[in-house]
């Protein structure tokens, strides 16, 4: 429920991020369809997409990113992933939590399936806000109401490991659209990333310059700003310790060694004296392994998927 709730947020921002770069963008078709491109890797599959449509083209897009049954992390499928993962786990969680799951894909689901299409971007705006505030209020009733147990920290588990493998994508996904061979230093990739991660505000707060390797190390490397993939590590190891009482299990040991070579790992890396394709190399065997811990997580504690057919 944690990850899905995690991603369905962070796509919806996502989308909300592009279609306000592509109304900046009017009259350049090429700039923002490279964006468009980007969001695709990022919350989808560029690949899958190209086998049911015949181009990049922005309605198209949107429908896919928001509708397509073809897609598994369209924003109606996550969204009813969330809320069936909230049922089969509610008696684990605040009564309201669940009311709120549970209301909020009642009334917005089918809407969002009958709605007509294209959906006007004023529309779709504030469709996206809505699901977004909607899952934070849902984020906040988490961590004010919720005892510090086993359900908490398994949602921490899913929360923060969600958004550590979406910021690693974002990275990987900007890296291999970026024009040059070199990580330059023009600004426009990393504002672009910044948006993408939410994170321009807490950024320039510290930084005045945008570019693209002061923004990777940021988004890796800073242990206090919320999305960095640091931070995320830092809190999922957290979650273990209080998981795992007892630091001599088998279950223990292999989850925190997995997790602080990670950590070590992300650690080391040095931007500046990467080209891009080292770059990418390294945060695709980064991702790999964030991929990895999830999967050893989900198996020692034989985690499963409830049946989210319609």
């Amino acid at each position: 429920m944690a990850r899905y709730s995690e991603r369905t947020q962070t796509n919806a921002h996502i989308l909300q991020v592009q279609l306000l770069n592509m109304l900046e963008q009017s009259g350049k078709e090429h700039d923002y369809l490279d964006h468009w491109e980007a969001i695709l890797n990022i919350c989808a599959s560029k690949q899958e997409y190209l086998s049911n449509y015949t181009a990049l083209r922005v309605n198209p897009l949107i429908d896919y990113l928001l509708f397509s049954t073809k897609n598994g992390n369209a924003l109606h499928t996550t969204l009813r992933a969330v809320r069936e993962n909230a049922r089969v786990t509610r008696d684990s969680m605040p009564a309201e939590l669940w009311e709120i799951q549970n209301a909020f894909y009642l009334t917005k689901q089918q809407a969002l399936l009958t709605r007509k299409r294209p959906i006007p971007l004023i529309e779709l705006q504030a469709f996206l806000q809505d699901i977004r505030k909607t899952l934070l209020k849902a984020t906040g009733l988490i961590e004010g109401t919720m005892d510090r147990d086993l359900p908490f920290y398994f949602m921490q588990i899913g929360k923060w490991l969600e958004r550590a493998e979406k910021i690693i994508r974002m990275i990987v996904t900007i890296l291999a659209q970026h024009k040059e061979s070199a990580i330059s230093l023009a600004e426009e990739d990393g504002t672009f990333l910044l948006d993408l991660a939410a994170a321009r505000e807490s950024f320039l707060r510290k930084y005045r310059q945008t570019n693209l390797v002061a923004v990777m190390r940021y988004l890796v490397q800073d242990e206090h700003f919320p999305c960095s993939v640091m931070f995320c590590l830092q809190k999922i190891e957290e979650a273990i310790i209080a998981i795992e009482q007892d630091t001599s299990s088998v279950r223990f040991l292999t989850l925190h060694a997995m997790i602080k070579r990670f950590a070590s790992t992300m650690n080391l890396i040095n931007f500046e004296q990467l080209d891009i394709h080292e770059a990418i190399i390294i945060m695709e065997e980064r991702l790999g392994q964030c991929i990895a811990f999830g999967d050893a997580f989900s198996t020692i504690y034989h985690l499963y998927e409830p049946n989210l057919q319609p």
